[in-house]
C-alpha cells in the first residue's frame, strides 16, 4: 500500500506544482524599437529590468517558461521564421491560441498567453492580444473536452484530521510537525506552501514562517497569530494568520504547542522543523506531508489529498460552521469573493443561510 501511496503522492505533486521546464529569461527583441529613453544610463536601465523581474513570483516565472517555450515550438512547427517569433503579431497570438482548441482546457490556453504576454511586458515589446484573441479563448474554453475538466479535489474533513490524530504518534517529531502543519494549514486557511520548505535540508530565509513567527496567546483561549513572511498575493510583505482555539482533536494551538513540546527548535529556523533519526534538524516538505498523511487516510479508504485541499476544506469549515461569510473572507486573506468558487457542500451552506427567512 505505501508503494501505491507514494506513486499517487508523486502524480499528485507532478501535477499541482508549477513546472520546472524552460526559463523565463529577459531577452533582446528582433525587432528592437529606437527609444527616446536610450539616452538613460546603463544603471537605470538596469534598475527597471531588476524591478520588471521581480513583478512575478519566481515560482510564476518558472511557469511561464514552460508556456513560452511551447509558442517558440508552435512557431517552429509552423515555419514560422525565428526573427518573427518574438514579438508577437496579432494572428500568430490566435493561431498559437487555438492550436490546441479541443484538446486542452481554456485555463491551459489563458495560463500559455499569459506567459507570452509576460514575455513582451518584460521585454518592452507592443503586445498585439486584441478582441480576436479574447473570443479565441472564449471559443477554446467552449471546446475544451470532457477528459480535460477536472473534477473538484476531494475534500479533506474536520472527521479526517480527528482520524489522522488517532493514527500518528504524537510523541514522534515527524508525526508532531505533520498534525501541526495540517491543522494550521486547514483552520488558519493557509496554503501549505507558504509554511513547508521545498526541500528538507535548507530554507529559503524570509520565504516560509519560523518559530519566532508564532505569536503569543492573543485570547483567554489561547488563540494565536502566525505571521507569514511571504504570501501569493502580497509577496515578501508577508500576511498574518489567525489560528483560532478549536474545540476537538484538529485544534491547531494544541497541535503547534505539542510539536513544540516535542523538540526544541531554536527561534531563528522553521516552524515546521523535525528530527531525522540522527538526530538532526531537518524541514518538513510538502511531499513528505503529503506522503505521510495520505498513507493513513488511505489505509482508511479515503483518496489521495494534495496540500490544496486545506485550504479549500477549512474555508468551507468555518462556513458550515456558521462564521459569517465576510469573517471567513478577512481570515483567508481573499481579496474578493473569489473565495465563493471553492465553496463546497453547497446542500448545507444554502439551507444553513438561507431557510425559513423572515420575509
Amino acid at each position: 500500500m505505501l508503494a501505491a501511496v507514494r506513486d499517487a503522492v508523486d502524480a499528485a505533486v507532478h501535477n499541482t506544482t508549477r513546472s520546472r521546464y524552460g526559463s523565463f529569461t529577459p531577452s533582446t527583441c528582433s525587432s528592437s524599437r529606437p527609444s527616446r529613453h536610450n539616452r538613460l544610463s546603463s544603471s537605470a536601465k538596469a534598475n527597471v529590468r531588476l524591478a520588471i523581474e521581480h513583478a512575478w513570483a519566481k515560482s510564476t516565472l518558472k511557469k511561464y517558461g514552460q508556456g513560452v517555450a511551447a509558442f517558440e515550438r508552435f512557431c517552429d512547427l509552423e515555419s514560422v521564421p525565428h526573427s518573427q517569433h518574438l514579438p508577437a503579431d496579432k494572428f500568430l497570438l490566435c493561431a498559437f491560441t487555438a492550436s490546441r482548441a479541443g484538446e486542452v482546457a481554456g485555463v491551459t490556453a489563458r495560463g500559455a498567453v499569459a506567459a507570452v504576454k509576460a514575455w513582451h511586458i518584460m521585454n518592452d515589446a507592443p503586445w498585439m492580444g486584441n478582441i480576436r484573441l479574447c473570443y479565441t479563448l472564449r471559443g477554446v474554453e467552449n471546446l475544451t473536452p470532457s477528459s480535460s475538466r477536472c473534477d473538484q479535489r476531494p475534500p479533506v474533513t474536520a472527521a479526517m484530521l480527528d482520524a489522522l490524530d488517532k493514527n500518528l504518534d504524537h510523541n514522534d517529531p515527524r508525526d508532531a510537525a505533520v498534525f501541526a502543519s495540517v491543522c494550521c494549514a486547514f483552520w488558519g486557511q493557509i496554503r501549505i506552501s507558504k509554511i513547508l520548505s521545498e526541500t528538507q535540508n535548507s530554507f529559503i530565509p524570509g520565504w516560509i514562517p519560523l518559530v519566532s513567527d508564532l505569536a503569543p496567546p492573543s485570547s483567554h483561549a489561547g488563540s494565536r497569530i502566525l505571521k507569514l513572511p511571504h504570501t501569493k498575493t502580497k509577496g515578501n510583505r508577508g500576511n498574518s494568520s489567525m489560528l483560532c482555539r478549536q474545540q476537538g482533536a484538529s485544534d491547531p494551538i494544541k497541535a503547534v504547542e505539542n510539536h513544540l513540546l516535542v523538540k526544541a527548535i531554536p527561534d531563528n529556523l522553521p516552524l515546521f522543523l523535525h528530527r531525522n533519526r540522527a538526530g538532526g534538524l531537518i524541514c518538513l516538505t510538502c511531499k513528505k506531508l503529503m506522503l505521510r498523511y495520505n498513507v493513513v487516510w488511505a489505509a482508511l479508504g479515503h483518496p489521495v489529498s494534495t496540500g490544496h485541499s486545506f485550504r479549500i476544506r477549512g474555508t468551507t469549515e468555518l462556513l458550515l460552521a456558521g462564521v459569517s461569510p465576510s469573517v471567513v473572507q478577512a481570515m483567508g486573506h481573499w481579496l474578493s469573493d473569489v473565495f465563493l468558487v471553492y465553496w463546497r457542500r453547497l446542500d448545507l451552506l444554502a439551507p444553513l443561510h438561507a431557510e425559513y427567512l423572515e420575509l
